[in-house]
């Protein structure tokens, strides 16, 4: 895949809207070049701030009628009405000039789904050895009595069946206020979150809820630097996060079977 082929697709590469060939070719053409891997990086670092810009809240009708209270109309007019028509004219052209860039920037399409969104702060905790595991092996009787209908001892029982993964232990989160069985371990020597949930708590994140409802067998998406997926298992929704490809992290969820 040529460098003009790959860069085209970034887009939809950060989406998580292409097939699992195309994603590891782009993953391999990056490692294999610099020039690319610079401009990937720019833009996914641009990404990332255009959401963290929209995260941080959204534009209510309380928020413009506080706004439009402290504009003193009046003034303002008065001073354009000052203005000669040379100088009207000159800030007419340069809103005209900013509106017809801003029209063709590459703005990104969709962001990352919203349970990944809560998933990957904890995980990058994890990365940096802030959050280690509250037991190994069986789960402890003194954490199964903090359990109830919203999550059950089976969630830590859904652990990947390939050998390429290792467990490092589990502990009891909540994401959201969701009560979640999070499991820390390797998967072809990369770290790797996974995290299970009751299928019937997917009602707090409304967008995966909709793609997995829809039929999508494995939903994916990108979130900050990391990969993340998920499925349905039985009763549970079986996530995963980590920095490795789609299909590996795909070939991982899809390694856990439903034991009841």
């Amino acid at each position: 895949m040529r460098c003009h082929e790959v860069r085209n697709l970034f887009g939809p590469y950060l989406d998580s809207e292409l097939d699992a060939k195309t994603s590891y070719e782009i993953e391999q053409h990056l490692e294999m070049c610099p020039d690319c891997a610079r401009v990937f990086e720019t833009e996914r670092k641009f990404d990332e701030r255009i959401f963290a810009a929209l995260r941080r809240g959204e534009k209510t009708p309380e928020l413009w009628e506080r706004l439009e209270s402290r504009i003193a109309a009046p003034k303002v007019w008065d001073s354009v009405r000052r203005l000669n028509p040379l100088a009207i004219a000159g800030m007419a052209t340069t809103v005209a000039a900013i509106i017809g860039l801003l029209a063709f920037w590459p703005w990104p399409k969709t962001h990352s789904l919203d349970l990944a969104l809560a998933v990957e702060p904890d995980h990058r905790a994890y990365l940096e050895g802030k959050i280690a595991s509250e037991f190994t092996g069986g789960l402890p009787d003194a954490l199964a009595r903090k359990l109830d209908e919203r999550l059950d001892a089976r969630a830590f029982a859904k652990l990947p069946s390939t050998s390429a993964f290792r467990s490092q232990g589990a502990r009891l989160c909540h994401l959201s206020g969701v009560p979640v069985a999070w499991i820390l371990g390797h998967y072809r020597d990369v770290a790797v979150s996974l995290i299970v949930l009751k299928r019937s708590e997917l009602e707090h994140f409304p967008q995966i809820k909709r793609r997995l409802d829809s039929g999508e067998p494995i939903v994916c998406t990108h979130t900050g630097q990391f990969q993340f997926a998920a499925r349905f298992v039985g009763n549970h929704v079986v996530c995963a996060v980590a920095k490795t490809s789609k299909s590996a992290l795909e070939d991982l969820v899809k390694s856990v079977r439903d034991s009841g």
